[in-house]
């Protein structure tokens, strides 16, 4: 088949002609079971036939099912082991659980070593997935059957080795070296296993005893020229001049490398270590030229090969020139490749992170390290080392005051002292024959440990006693800050308290100053129904003043709403009951006089001159008539209490005035009056309302035109709440500065604003 022709050389293609029979194969078997499935639907058809001659009939022209073919469980095998080469271990295992079905379904077609190699695959493959005690288990059974079967001790003892158990690894590995007389790959495992226990001169014999023959074995080449490189003295330059027994012991590797290339010329191994030779010679440029080539042809190789081991190769040559985050990179895909679980490529890593000054990582790897090889002496040795350069680097560190760290980092470094010290007299317990170290160098280390505890102890006292007094001070400052805040909520509140207060007190003002307006205007509403009964009182009394006013209602002279005062308020049918004269030092008018807003006499004389005028503007009385008019109006707009104070002083001076109508004539002509007004007064009326406002020694006498003209100067001062409004509206203007607004006929509206 051409998979077997190109699974040594081409796996990948090797891995794709198997894949392709298989589909072949899978194929075949569709195709026979379709096939199978149209004769059952033709014998199920016969079968439902009554007549038994014609089902006779039907029956004999149906041919028989065909055997399913079987795929070969060769085919199977060789596919299993190539996708576990590719890293498909899921893959695999199921193809190598369908070969095993094959062989149940034919056991003629399978020979005997078939089914052992079957059964080593499957052993190999449960060790891949994990599942070492079954593996192991039938490692040791094949071993039982065939015991020369080489290849179970060698898995055996690599899987010990794994373990980190070095003596059950070499058990096995000898073992297989006394099968067939001593077989080339069991000697050069053993001559490994030597070599990583650091006996040199074991591993040499171990590659003396293959012999001539064996000597020329491409993977024996490899391991002795590993052996030699691992005899390197480790403390010197290969590239100083001086160090010639160096240098020999490198060429030397460089040929046995170069004869593996000879032989194979795509063995990545041999590459590989060249590529390590010419790193220890110096030649850097020309090291990773090597490395290159091996990572391409792993990748060319589609997963089929894989070494680790250029990984860390080129994480040395990142690290030697102190690019610590490339080596770390390189080392980390190494890692990767080892499932995590390699100690030797984490004690790179640790080596990385401790050139990078990074103590703590390189501790983390070590310990990673430890846990996988317990019994490796690098590893420990190392972890000693870092551990006390570490607690060094914290005890001289430079910390803040009150820094918390300080304390936690001055306890670890202590216990890392301890544990230094601890580490470095077990290895130097164990003696030079064990450790490959100098009995001398543990002994200064473990030394250098033992005294530095008790400075390290004192800091760590220091650090308590600093960390409590800081604690103290922190006490004491949150005690502060709780107080400064009480404090500052205090104030807070007691401004809140305070600004609610004031917005209560201003609320409450308003409310006071509403309900003082409320009652001011009630008492105005008061004072004006008082007057008005008092003018209707004066207007509904006997004689001619209440003759006159009888026709004035009926067809007199309407004021500026239209009709006389006396019918706006006195209904002409309820005749009004006469009211007693009131004298102006009277308690209960005072007080009537001051909620009105009205000032009395002892607070400020009438000007009786300025209010109505004097003789000598009678003559300019008609002229004036209609700008005075305006000028009142624009008076009584400006000043309410004015106008209260003029219409009391104007009542008083009517009635004082003894008959005089050239007086009244005189105030016809004020401010506020028409003089037609003047021509319709009424005569004398027989209710006494200059009582009200007139003095005690003033009579209430006058003439018709004296009467007359009180009333109407009463009525225009006293209009209704109708005309209130109204006359609101029309002093508006006059407040502007243009002329007052003239109600119907000439008479002033709007005294009240």
């Amino acid at each position: 088949m051409l998979g077997e022709l190109l699974a040594a050389t081409e796996p990948a293609a090797a891995l794709e002609a198997f894949s392709r029979a298989l589909t072949l194969h899978s194929q075949q078997q569709r195709e026979v079971l379709l096939r199978n499935e149209a004769r059952a639907a033709q014998r199920a058809a016969v079968d439902a036939v009554g007549d038994e001659a014609a089902a006779a009939q039907l029956d004999g022209s149906v041919e028989d099912d065909e055997p399913v073919p079987v795929v070969p469980a060769k085919l199977l095998n060789n596919t299993a082991v190539l996708k576990y080469r590719a890293g498909a271990i899921g893959e695999a295992m199921a193809l190598m659980n369908e070969a095993e079905q094959s062989i149940k379904a034919d056991p003629s077609k399978a020979t005997a070593l078939q089914t052992i190699s079957m059964a080593y695959n499957m052993a190999r493959l449960q060790e891949a997935t994990g599942d070492l005690k079954n593996a192991q288990h039938m490692y040791r059974n094949l071993v039982q059957q065939f015991p020369g079967y080489i290849d179970c001790y060698l898995r055996l003892s690599a899987m010990a080795k794994a373990a980190g158990a070095m003596a059950e690894a070499q058990h096995w590995a000898a073992q297989a070296t006394q099968q067939a007389g001593g077989h080339v790959d069991a000697q050069a495992m053993l001559a490994t296993l030597h070599m990583e226990r650091g006996d040199l001169n074991a591993a040499r014999e171990c590659v003396g005893k293959v012999g001539a023959e064996g000597s020329k074995d491409p993977y024996m080449l490899l391991t002795h020229a590993n052996v030699v490189m691992a005899a390197l003295p480790a403390d010197k330059s290969a590239r100083s001049p001086a160090d010639k027994t160096r240098r020999d012991h490198i060429y030397k590797a460089l040929n046995i490398y170069r004869e593996v290339l000879k032989q194979q010329p795509d063995n990545i191994y041999a590459v590989n270590g060249l590529g390590t030779c010419l790193a220890e010679l110096g030649h850097m440029a020309a090291a990773k030229q090597a490395f290159d080539e091996v990572m391409r042809a792993s990748a060319k190789a589609k997963g089929f090969v894989r070494l680790p081991e250029t990984y860390v190769n080129l994480g040395n040559l990142w690290l030697a020139r102190q690019q610590y985050n490339d080596a770390l990179i390189m080392y980390e895909h190494a890692s990767k490749l080892h499932n995590h679980k390699n100690a030797q490529v984490l004690l790179y890593m640790a080596r990385a992170h401790h050139d990078a000054g990074d103590h703590l990582a390189a501790k983390r790897a070590l310990l990673r390290a430890l846990h996988l090889a317990p019994s490796d002496i690098k590893i420990r040795f190392n972890l000693a080392f870092v551990l006390q350069e570490w607690a060094v680097k914290v005890f001289k560190r430079k910390y803040i005051s009150g820094d918390a760290a300080k304390l936690k980092d001055y306890s670890d470094a202590e216990v890392a002292l301890m544990e230094a010290e601890k580490i470095f007299n077990q290895l130097h317990a164990l003696g030079k024959e064990a450790t490959r170290i100098e009995p001398k160098k543990l002994a200064l280390h473990a030394k250098f440990c033992h005294q530095q505890l008790p400075s390290a102890a004192h800091l760590v006292r220091q650090a308590h006693a600093e960390q409590a007094m800081v604690h103290s001070q922190q006490k004491v400052r949150q005690a502060e800050l709780a107080a400064a805040e009480a404090q500052r909520k205090l104030k807070v509140d007691t401004a809140s308290a305070a600004r609610k207060a004031a917005e209560t007190r201003k609320l409450q003002e308003a409310q006071r100053a509403l309900e003082d307006s409320k009652q001011k205007l009630e008492q105005m509403k008061s004072s004006r129904q008082m007057a008005a009964l008092a003018d209707a009182t004066d207007g509904d009394g006997s004689g001619k003043g209440g003759s006159k006013r009888k026709r004035g209602g009926g067809g007199g002279k309407k004021g500026a709403a239209g009709e006389d005062m006396g019918d706006f308020y006195v209904d002409d049918a309820q005749p009004i009951e006469r009211l007693p004269k009131a004298r102006k030092d009277d308690v209960d008018v005072q007080e009537n006089l001051r909620r009105a807003g009205l000032d009395s006499d002892d607070e400020e004389p009438v000007d009786e001159d300025r209010l109505f005028g004097s003789d000598d503007d009678d003559a300019a009385g008609d002229a004036a008539n209609g700008s005075a008019e305006g000028a009142g109006a624009a008076a009584a707009a400006g000043s309410g209490r004015g106008r209260l104070k003029r219409r009391a002083a104007a009542a008083a001076a009517a009635a004082g005035d003894d008959g005089a109508e050239d007086a009244g004539g005189a105030a016809g002509g004020d401010a506020g009056f028409s003089e037609e007004g003047m021509d319709e007064a009424p005569g004398n009326g027989s209710l006494e309302t200059d009582a009200l406002f007139a003095d005690d020694g003033t009579e209430a006498a006058g003439g018709n035109a004296a009467a007359g003209q009180q009333r109407k100067r009463q009525r225009q001062a006293l209009d209704s709440d109708d005309e209130d409004e109204a006359g609101y509206a029309a002093a508006a203007p006059a407040a502007n500065g243009d002329d007052a607004a003239v109600g119907e006929e000439g008479d002033i509206d709007g005294l009240f604003e």
